[in-house]
């Protein structure tokens, strides 16, 4: 990645937009004081690819300016020839914008080949891009202030983390673990193998049992098969037996359950004997009704008689209790008219009372608005005496300051003479004067207030005495209004009694008008009851009378229903010849069905017999189900046969089994051996070693030119420096002043940065044939047998394509670098085995 172009604003230090043009420049340098913005330059391309910094990756809204509402980057960068913009914008509030441009060419006016949105997609494309992360960014491409003497100053594992991201190394990781997955699936099938040549000789040594069960099983079931059909006759007459005895089993039942339900010859007498009774009981019980029904017909119209000679008892009830209610109500009426009398008495006194009590209130009050008045002429007078002796005061001092000739002070007239002096004005007197009137004047008021307050209430008292004397006035008219209207009352309810019930106590006469007709009205109910009664007892003997007649008509139906159950219909004759006629038909079919009986279970005696003896031929118990046993021969018959195909199946199947167990067991040799050599501690630890050692030498050109040839590094891979000053000292990174240790430092960083800018590592001595070309015809050989020991020189190691067929499969598996990864020069695609000399070493 080569950056060509950066602009920024609104981000850390540059609040205002500013571009950096980097094209054309292969080294450049950033100077400035401090805090003029280098950082924030490395910073802006690092946050334009991954969105944040080495020093701010969560908090990115804290690298907006201060000044600024939004922070915008735009990176436009070269990889592998492909012009690429990316830019960010940050805000302070809502969310940020990335967008990723792929441009057809370096013109900010040219077309945009791919777009790319979103901060996951466009963080995945640039990762693809650059072929790393923002870790490795970090740690090679941008190493951040005093991150270039940590680097000089740690240890091989420290270093070798930055040397295997920077140079893609990480792969071999991948490489390492998908050897180990395809040694265990070799392992696997070699374990399946085994299994398989263990069921092998298990299967030859079981071939012969196999086919002998086989035909020992076809030959039973062909032996079962040819009893089938007379076993199925002998079943056939059984099942016709046992039809004829399930036959006269079940008319046998019949002819008992039918009988059950016939009733006998007592039943049906006392079924008739009951409806004759029932009858005879009707008849009597309806002539007792009718008697009974003249007698409560006479008993009713002498009641009536006498309630038309009396009269409507009820009306005169009525009279007499509202004649006791108006002689209660004339009492009350009375009594209310009393008291309404003594509370007028009592509203007159109080009048003349309080009326009494307002006049002398009144004045009372007038006595005090006389004194009130006075004291305010006291009051008066005294502030004039008072105004009077203020005016001669300021008289005597203006005299003391005026002088004959000059301007007075207060008109600023010339003064023709000073006046003579009069006596001196006794203002204090006045004063005192004008303080007793005021108190004076302030108690007669307050006086004067009390008085009037007074006089208020008591008038008040006395207009609502008179007031009550006017209600209770009005009280006692009503009183008397309501005595006479209910003494007239009284008098016309007691003259409208003596015209109905004639002269005397009305209540007296009422009473024995009551009476009488009392006495007619229970002769009438007692005939009511009667009548009742002889109904009660008609109804009686006619439900009997019902139930008998229903008890008849239910036996006439359980009989017919019995002649029905045995299929015939019932004879019109009573229910006594019905019934005998009934019972004698069943005894005779209960005789037949017992002798069908005895002759089906004969039948099946002598086919059970037949049966056992053909069972017993073939080897079977008289009671097996033939069926039964033909369906588990053919199945034994069927697993015999499939068994003995089966073993004959995996015989056939081991025929090659040798051959692919020795493909297995060299599968997986080869693999085992693949998954040693990439084990971190050899082959990847030779190439790093490597490049710590190409690092160490081309820092070691750069530090000699940074210090004119005084100090460069060691030609191991220990990045030891050489003191040359010092007779060619060697000192460890740890012994460097501040200033060696910057040169140093700045030295590693300009090294790594030319081994990263070149894309080279020890890889590029890796090359790929997909032919032979020009190998030898032993190595051809060697390639062939899938194990390849080819040492070309120290630093060549040779990878060879195998087309043996037989390889394929763990070849296929091999996880390999990309070919289109950015370390382009080490390409290893599948199909490749990675070979090692014959010493073992990588």
């Amino acid at each position: 990645m080569r950056p060509r172009e950066l602009t920024i604003r609104g981000f850390r230090s540059y609040r205002d937009e500013v571009t950096f043009d980097l094209r054309d420049r292969r080294l450049v340098g950033v100077v400035g004081p401090i805090g003029s913005g280098k950082s924030t330059i490395l910073d802006a391309i690092a946050f334009a690819l991954f969105g944040k910094t080495p020093r701010v990756q969560r908090e990115t809204r804290t690298l907006i300016n201060q000044l600024a509402d939004a922070a915008h980057i735009q990176l436009t960068f070269e990889v592998d020839g492909a012009v690429w913009r990316v830019t960010r914008v940050l805000k302070r509030k809502g969310q940020g914008q990335v967008q990723l441009v792929r441009l057809a060419t370096d013109d900010p006016e040219a077309g945009h080949e791919e777009v790319v949105l979103l901060e996951r997609p466009v963080r995945e494309r640039i990762e693809q891009l650059l072929g790393m992360d923002f870790d490795t960014f970090g740690r090679s491409v941008l190493l951040a202030q005093n991150r270039f003497a940590e680097f000089l100053l740690a240890s091989d594992a420290p270093r070798n983390a930055v040397l295997k991201g920077v140079f893609g190394y990480e792969r071999f990781d991948a490489a390492l673990g998908a050897t180990r997955e395809h040694v265990a699936r070799a392992e696997t099938s070699v374990a399946v193998l085994d299994a398989d040549g263990a069921r092998l000789l298990q299967a030859r040594a079981d071939l012969d049992a196999a086919r002998t069960a086989a035909r020992d099983a076809t030959a039973r079931r062909d032996a079962v098969a040819a009893l089938v059909p007379t076993i199925d006759g002998l079943d056939a007459e059984a099942a016709a037996a046992a039809d004829r005895a399930q036959r006269a089993e079940e008319e046998l039942t019949l002819m008992k359950k039918v009988s059950a339900g016939v009733p006998d010859d007592d039943a049906v007498a006392a079924v008739l004997v009951a409806v004759s009774a029932a009858e005879r009981d009707v008849g009597t019980a309806t002539d007792e009704a009718d008697t009974a029904s003249h007698e409560r017909q006479g008993a009713d119209a002498a009641r009536d008689a006498a309630a038309e000679r009396i009269g409507d008892l009820r009306a005169f009830a009525d009279l007499v209790a509202q004649m006791n209610v108006q002689a209660s109500a004339v009492t009350a009426a009375g009594a209310a008219f009393s008291r309404a009398t003594d509370a007028l008495k009592t509203a007159d006194q109080v009048a003349t009372r309080t009326a009494s009590a307002s006049d002398t209130a009144a004045a009372a009050a007038s006595s005090a608005a006389t004194v009130l008045a006075g004291a305010a002429d006291a009051v008066i007078a005294a502030d004039e005496a008072l105004h009077a002796a203020q005016h001669a005061e300021m008289a005597t001092t203006l005299r003391r300051s005026l002088v004959a000739g000059e301007p007075c002070p207060v008109c600023r007239q010339p003064v023709p003479a000073k006046p003579r002096a009069t006596g001196a004005p006794g203002i204090r007197g006045a004063e005192r004067a004008r303080a007793t009137a005021g108190a004076r004047h302030d108690k007669a008021a307050k006086a004067h207030e009390r008085a009037t307050a007074a006089a208020v209430k008591a008038a008040a008292q006395a207009s609502a005495a008179i007031v009550e004397r006017d209600r209770a006035a009005a009280a006692l008219d009503e009183a008397g209004s309501v005595v006479r209207t209910t003494e007239a009352e009284l008098a016309a309810t007691q003259s409208a009694l003596v015209d109905q019930l004639g002269d005397g106590d009305p209540a007296a006469l009422l009473d024995e008008r009551q009476a009488e007709l009392r006495e007619a009205d229970a002769v009438a109910r007692a005939a009511a009851e009667r009548e009742r009664a002889a109904r009660d007892t008609l109804d009686t003997s006619r439900r009997r009378a019902g139930d008998a007649t229903a008890r008849v008509a239910t036996v006439r139906e359980r009989l017919a229903a019995a002649w029905g159950a045995l299929g015939a219909d019932a004879p019109d004759v009573d229910v006594a010849e019905a019934a005998a006629r009934l019972r004698r038909l069943l005894e005779d079919r209960a005789d037949a069905a017992t002798g069908e009986r005895v002759t089906a279970a004969q039948a099946a005696d002598d086919v059970a017999h037949r049966r056992a003896a053909a069972l017993e031929s073939t080897g079977l118990d008289p009671d097996a189900d033939v069926a039964g046993v033909l369906t588990q021969a053919e199945v034994k018959a069927a697993e015999a046969a499939e068994r003995a195909h089966s073993v004959e199946r995996t015989v056939q199947a081991g025929a090659d089994l040798s051959e692919r167990m020795d493909a297995a067991r060299t599968d997986l040799a080869l693999a085992r051996r693949l998954r040693d050599d990439l084990q971190p501690s050899r082959f990847l630890a030779w190439l790093l070693g490597e490049e710590r050692a190409a690092l160490a030498e081309l820092a070691s050109v750069h530090l000699e030119l940074l210090t004119d040839g005084d100090y460069r590094f060691t030609d191991d891979e220990t990045f030891h420096i050489v003191d040359v000053n010092a007779g060619g000292t060697v000192r460890a990174p740890e012994s460097l002043s501040g200033g060696e240790t910057f040169l140093a430092s700045l030295a590693l960083a300009l090294a790594l940065a030319e081994m990263v800018t070149r894309g080279g590592s020890r890889l590029d001595s890796f090359f790929l044939d997909e032919g032979f070309g020009s190998l030898d015809p032993e190595h051809i050989e060697l390639a062939m047998r899938g194990v390849e020991h080819l040492v070309t020189g120290a630093d060549r190691l040779v990878v060879l394509v195998s087309h043996v067929e037989q390889m394929h499969t763990l070849i296929e598996d091999l996880i390999v670098l990309d070919k289109d990864d950015a370390t382009a020069s080490s390409r290893i695609v599948s199909g490749a085995a990675l070979a090692s000399d014959q010493r073992g070493t990588t």
